[in-house]
């Protein structure tokens, strides 16, 4: 499993960048609705705990670990292998989407889960960005991207609607190329790198 060993890393990640750490969560709550939420891929639950979603699937035993020490209800499995019905009123996926080996399967398998009228909110780095093509072009120097497939805007958008989704919202945050010299804002989308897509069943 990609993330086993990369806990300490994962979670040193947001310690040294706690600004945009602070931003990404910010800009997920403007689209999260209320009600009872999953998170798919929730990692060590760093996006969970403060958004108030109390459970959450996750394939890496190591990661699940933490997140349950945040107070997270974790299963160990994969989106893939997801079979609950219509249990949840909205899901969030946050930079998971990139790692998935079926992206598709994962949404179709989100869209089972949600009653009807729930949200799906996918959150994820753009490739068109310049912190996306950045990403992409030294991702094979990353611990964390070198296995990551990125999508554009409207790939997720194509996606979802293949899964079924529609009535979409897209926001975004994070201007430029560089981790260490970024811009803020949420705004509709257009040339940020964070955005987050969310569509209706």
């Amino acid at each position: 499993m990609l993330f086993d060993n990369l806990v300490n890393d994962y979670e040193a990640w947001f310690e040294k960048h706690p600004e945009i750490y602070e931003e990404e969560i910010k800009t997920i709550k403007t689209l999260l609705p209320e009600g009872k939420g999953i998170e798919i891929g929730v990692g060590t639950g760093r996006f969970a705990a403060p958004l108030g979603i109390k459970f959450g699937i996750e394939p890496s035993k190591e990661m699940g670990e933490v997140a349950k020490k945040r107070g997270i209800e974790v299963v160990n499995m994969t989106a893939e292998e997801m079979d609950f019905k219509g249990e949840f009123d909205f899901a969030l996926i946050v930079t998971t989407i990139c790692f998935v080996k079926d992206p598709l399967k994962t949404l179709q398998n989100t869209y089972k889960v949600l009653k009807k009228g729930g949200f799906i909110l996918v959150a994820f780095v753009d490739l068109n960005s310049p912190l996306g093509r950045f990403y992409e072009k030294h991702k094979q120097k990353s611990k964390f991207y070198k296995e990551a497939t990125f999508f554009t805007k409207d790939d997720i958008i194509d996606l979802l609607s293949k899964a079924g989704f529609d009535d979409f919202e897209c926001v975004e945050n994070l201007y430029g190329k560089n981790l260490d010299n970024l811009s803020f804002g949420i705004n509709k989308c257009n040339g940020g790198a964070f955005k987050v897509i969310r569509g209706r069943k």
